[in-house]
């Protein structure tokens, strides 16, 4: 059930009336939400619905473990909630991948030994709704959850259905007071809920879904059939259907949660307006980059142990960040390119002193221009079928040009667009607050429809899935 779907229409409508008119009965509140947040999950496969109810009561009986001080054992507890949670995701997510590639080592120093195969699916939004699980526990252990939740609020906040497909990672913490007597009374920031949902299908539909389609998708399935022109245009065309796929799907969460009454936290902040590698990834997705910084980077020891271990510990975490997005080399290699790209940011930072604002206009812009083209080389590999695949497409744009090729002017307006739309989302999404806020209760509920229509009609027949559910 996508979001940009007459389906979630229905289903959202219905469970948005439902929301407030339960309120008055907390715990039924509480219990609806937990009902529709199953089906909407069930509705993608049933069988998954099974996994995850399991890892939910999983992970309450481990925090219920954890916050017993009298066990004397809370370390061991939340020890073993992270092996067994990450166990859960590697089972499904990763054993194929490692099975394969242990066989050809095994292979190669003449072990013929076959692993295995396991014919299993892959829970979409596992990754996601582990690393809530995960932190939850840790908070539990750290005293930032004080005194443990209803096991209702746990299921809740493990698999509320606006984020457990693709985020936010939101702390449990932060989602757990929200539901306390029945939660929020009335609708905060009305208007900024509907524009970031009406923004984030017009950035799914018109801008990532044309471009994945009349593009992307052609150009990185078969590079050798494009000019170097077209690869380059691709690669900026890619980094636009990364950032709005994603943070489409991002506002279009942090908006409809708004509707039923819950604050998000933010996912996106101008990450390609960034000047270094440290400042995009404190806006490019900022919560999972701040659940590896809490849950990972410090408890390794963070920059506390000096420079070489931080330095350690960066390449580290991106590596991971890198499979978290995936089983496969590719990612892995993404994630290691960063690393490394942040080890120099770091290493110059540290040479140079505290690191100062990027002074001069002329300076800030070269700045944010080769941290663009860092990390859009980068998302080759990301997009890439395999790394063998990813360096052949960066052999044909340096090798003699062979092919003579046009782009549609609709390709070229799209990007263009593309990039004006990123440069001033803030100042669009404040205008689209400002006019639904002048117009009349009626007029700007027209205008939000006659805009919506809109978008579907421009958008492509076929909606191509949405990037994040694959992780």
């Amino acid at each position: 059930m996508l979001f940009p779907t007459f389906d979630f229409l229905y289903f959202f409508v219905t469970v948005l009336i439902l929301n407030w008119f339960l309120k008055k009965w907390p715990i039924v509140w509480r219990l609806f939400l937990l009902v529709a947040s199953y089906y909407f999950y069930s509705v993608w496969d049933v069988r998954l619905l099974l996994i995850l109810v399991c890892v939910s009561f999983f992970n309450f009986f481990t925090s219920w473990s954890i916050s017993n001080k009298f066990l004397g054992l809370r370390r061991f507890h939340l020890v073993l909630s992270v092996i067994i949670n990450i166990f859960i995701l590697f089972l499904f997510k990763y054993y194929d991948f490692f099975r394969f590639s242990l066989g050809l080592m095994l292979h190669e120093i003449g072990l013929p030994i076959s692993l295995p195969l396991l014919y299993i699916m892959v829970p979409i939004g596992m990754s996601f709704y582990i690393f809530r699980a995960i932190s939850y526990n840790a908070d539990v252990y750290s005293g930032k959850i004080s005194s443990i939740p209803s096991p209702l609020d746990v299921l809740l906040y493990i698999s509320f259905f606006p984020q457990i497909l693709a985020g936010p990672i939101m702390r449990a913490s932060d989602f757990i007071t929200q539901l306390k007597d029945g939660g929020a009374k009335k609708i905060e920031n009305l208007w900024e809920c509907s524009s970031l949902i009406i923004l984030g299908l017009f950035k799914k539909l018109v801008i990532s879904s044309y471009l994945t389609i009349k593009i992307t998708n052609d150009v990185f399935a078969v590079p050798e059939n494009h000019s170097r022109y077209v690869l380059l245009l691709s690669i900026l065309a890619y980094s636009l259907v990364i950032y709005f796929d994603f943070s489409s799907y991002s506002d279009m969460a942090i908006g409809f949660a708004g509707l039923l009454g819950f604050k998000s936290p933010i996912n996106f902040d101008g990450p390609y307006l960034a000047t270094n590698l440290k400042e995009f990834w404190r806006k490019w997705h900022m919560t999972l980059s701040f659940w590896f910084r809490d849950y990972v980077y410090i408890p390794l020891g963070g920059n506390k142990l000096g420079f070489f271990r931080k330095y350690f510990n960066l390449v580290i975490v991106m590596v991971l960040a890198g499979l978290w997005h995936g089983a496969a080399l590719t990612f892995i290699v993404w994630g290691f390119l960063h690393g490394m790209g942040l080890v120099f940011t770091h290493a110059y930072h540290d040479l140079k002193g505290k690191p100062a604002e990027v002074a001069g206009y002329v300076k800030r812009i070269f700045s944010i221009l080769a941290t663009f083209v860092f990390v859009s080389s980068a998302w080759v590999f990301f997009a890439s079928n395999d790394v063998g695949s990813a360096i052949s497409y960066f052999w044909f744009i340096i090798k003699p040009e062979r092919i003579s090729e046009s782009v549609s002017p609709y390709i070229i307006f799209l990007i263009i667009l593309g990039c004006i739309f990123f440069i001033f989302e803030k100042n669009i999404l404040r205008s689209f607050n400002s006019i639904q806020e002048k117009l009349p209760v009626p007029v700007a509920l027209v205008f939000i429809i006659l805009f919506i229509l809109l978008t579907f009609e421009l958008g492509p027949s076929t909606i191509p899935p949405f990037i994040y559910f694959r992780f």
